[in-house]
């Protein structure tokens, strides 16, 4: 039985939605995700996307941060979607997540805009959006976390309107299960903090529920990392890079053997973080014109111009909300104009998603000037129509009609783009890696850069059943450049019981006294290490 405090709750709370604001929450999402799928990667990826491939079926930690929670809702996923390849299916999860986006900035949208049509315009525009567009159609986990922060923004927005103690125990679970997706979340924290804080006359309500949501959520998330750090199949990242490489980060053979250890430094980025905040007085002002400049290519001018307009409208409406919004986007723009990464695009997603809603709080502001100028209900209903499809029509389709041949064709609109993972060439790349694979003698030791590696273990593993064989990163991201020490042990160890290959020559293989023979595998060159 429900106890006397929660029908209490339940009989005194407002509705936020109704049936019409469900129903049109879920045609974006369709919508969402028939163009995501119709425009779907359908094979085994280069570089981050080929590894989320591969361990999403294997279930294995992936490099920095380690991406658990995402690995197991992948996994999921893929079990109970059986049709195409498991490449295809976890490609197909990007795109499913990147619905449930989209569909949660609508309904986050309605809140704020109180209007359908203006909430649908800013579903649809961060739809075609260039960056959520590109990452839904790969295995990536871009679109992953966005549904994640799509989800605690709406629950914070529910209990704020609401005073529902559900919606923010809620929010807090999704929270911390969302640093498991990727740690962005974590950059939502202080906006979402300080506007708890701004409610303090509500504490009463408000501190327990979303602590013991966040302790719970991030308590889960350290499970699933230790379970499946634990699980540790042939492919996981210690395995195939870090563990060969750990004298490039000062650790151990003890470190790599110990859980806590590898957890923790997967966790807490090792890897990038001489990538963060190198030099704020240059990076700042640089990558901000950067992303001004890339706005172009997410939405027209219009809509940019409507968000511009919709913070001012915000916080005529409600200060409080504003500073909420105006906290987020100068924290997330702060770090990662300030994270060196040739991919930086891809982590602005969230700042997209609340220029949508933005745009559609200046839409909403002026269908309650409609309102206001034209008392008749059906006056106000073809006004807003007719503002709609103007709306759309000058602002959102020339995103989609600007890629429309690769959608008709049912291609990726985004090949050969810079910085974007697939290009023309590696279909016939990987075809090559899967005769390689074949051809390769048994127990091979095969170093390779990051953008094959994983495709070695997707045909290896997944599709030949080649437990023998085992591919490890040889060009970590690392501080000191060069081949790490560890690596060189490692090579040293093996030779006796395996044949080992390296895609590329390794002066410091050759200056710790072994040779390295030029060999042809296929038509690719390798370097295979033998004794002097």
């Amino acid at each position: 039985m429900l106890k006397t405090d929660d029908m209490t709750e339940q009989t005194q709370q407002p509705k936020l939605f109704d049936r019409v604001d469900i129903l049109l929450a879920t045609l974006a999402g369709v919508l969402a995700l028939a163009l995501y799928v119709r425009t779907l990667a359908s094979g085994v990826l280069p570089g981050d996307s080929g590894e989320f491939q591969v361990l999403a079926y294997q279930v294995g930690i992936t490099h920095n941060t380690g991406y658990p929670v995402y690995i197991l809702l992948a996994k999921l996923f893929i079990t109970l979607v059986p049709a195409g390849s498991v490449a295809y299916r976890v490609n197909l999860f990007s795109a499913f997540m990147g619905a449930l986006a989209v569909g949660g900035v609508y309904l986050s949208a309605k809140v704020l805009s109180r209007s359908t049509w203006a909430a649908l315009v800013g579903a649809l525009a961060l739809t075609v959006s260039y960056t959520l567009w590109s990452q839904a159609v790969i295995a990536e986990i871009y679109t992953p976390a966005a549904a994640f922060l799509s989800a605690v923004w709406l629950l914070v927005l529910a209990w704020y309107k609401t005073g529902s103690k559900r919606a923010l125990f809620a929010a807090g679970l999704c929270g911390g299960l969302g640093l498991g997706i990727h740690s962005n979340l974590s950059i939502v924290a202080p906006a979402v903090g300080i506007f708890l804080l701004l409610n303090w006359k509500r504490w009463r309500e408000l501190w327990r529920p979303a602590l013991l949501g966040a302790l719970l959520g991030t308590a889960c998330y350290l499970v699933a990392f230790f379970a499946i750090d634990l699980h540790a199949p042939p492919a996981n990242v210690f395995n195939a890079s870090y563990g060969p490489a750990r004298s490039a980060w000062g650790l151990s053979e003890a470190d790599i053997a110990s859980p806590v250890k590898r957890v923790w430094a997967n966790m807490s980025a090792m890897q990038w973080r001489i990538r963060m905040f190198p030099d704020p007085q240059t990076d700042t002002p640089k990558n901000a014109g950067k992303y001004v400049d890339g706005l172009g290519r997410e939405f027209s001018p219009w809509l940019v111009f409507l968000a511009a307009a919709g913070l001012i409208v915000l916080f005529i409406r409600d200060w409080r909300v504003g500073v909420l919004f105006v906290i987020a986007l100068v924290v997330h723009w702060f770090f990662y104009f300030n994270y060196r990464v040739s991919d930086q695009y891809v982590f602005f997603i969230p700042s997209y998603m609340w220029l949508a809603m933005l745009a559609a709080i200046a839409l909403g502001g002026v269908s309650w000037v409609v309102g206001r100028l034209l008392p008749s209900r059906a006056a106000q209903v073809a006004v807003n129509t007719g503002l709609m499809l103007a709306v759309l029509y000058i602002g959102v389709l020339p995103l989609l009609t600007s890629r429309w041949k690769a959608v008709r064709q049912s291609n990726i609109p985004f090949i050969g783009d810079e910085h974007y993972v697939v290009d023309k060439s590696f279909k016939a790349s990987y075809q090559q890696v899967r005769q390689i694979v074949t051809d390769l003698e048994p127990n091979a030791i095969v170093f390779e850069g990051w953008r094959l590696l994983w495709p070695y273990w997707y045909a290896a593993q997944i599709e030949q059943s080649r437990s023998d064989l085992r591919f490890i990163e040889q060009y970590p991201i690392h501080e000191t450049p060069g081949l790490p020490a560890s690596t060189v042990e490692f090579i040293r160890a093996n030779l006796a019981q395996h044949p080992i290959y390296l895609a590329a020559y390794q002066a410091e293989v050759v200056q710790a006294g072994l040779r390295l023979d030029p060999v042809t595998i296929d038509d690719e060159q390798f370097f295979k290490v033998e004794r002097p």
